[in-house]
């Protein structure tokens, strides 16, 4: 770090750095973002589905309690379309859990870029109290010197 002027502003220079891994902690938390609102929507389709399949199945409970099969190609079709929903069900746990992935995945990216970010900004802090301890030394000395004028000029008095 170059020594500073007197009287000179703080200047950071690593400052577009530090600019840069803020907007990719901004980008990250958005990417971060969209893939939690795509699990969400898996997560209510595989709820939604798996409702569906429950109430197939209480439908179909509900025929064999009431003893009296009428139809029983209409029993088959039932226990095909829940084989369907089984089917349905699985595909959708399958996306869920790819879903779940990818989302642990931008977290850890997200993780990083936060850190990244850290970094840089401990940088600029321990940056600006050397600054500011190189400025205080400055100062004490400007006020040493100027009390070393006076007492040498009282004294020859």
């Amino acid at each position: 770090m170059a020594k500073p002027q007197p009287g000179k502003k703080f200047k950071y220079g690593l400052g577009t750095v530090l600019k840069v891994r803020e907007i990719r902690e901004i980008k990250e938390q958005e990417k971060f973002a969209e893939k939690n609102r795509e699990y969400l929507k898996e997560k209510e389709k595989e709820e939604e589905i798996e409702q569906e399949k429950k109430g197939k199945e209480e439908e179909l409970r509900g025929v064999f309690r009431n003893g009296t099969i009428s139809d029983f190609a209409k029993v088959l079709r039932r226990k095909s379309h829940l084989d369907v929903l089984k089917d349905d069900l699985d595909k959708q746990v399958e996306k869920v859990i790819e879903a779940s992935k990818l989302l642990e995945e931008q977290r850890a990216k997200l993780i990083i870029s936060m850190k990244d970010k850290k970094i840089m900004e401990k940088h600029k802090e321990k940056k600006f109290d050397e600054y500011n301890k190189i400025m205080q030394d400055l100062e004490l000395k400007f006020m040493d010197e100027i009390a070393t004028e006076r007492f040498k000029h009282e004294d020859r008095d």
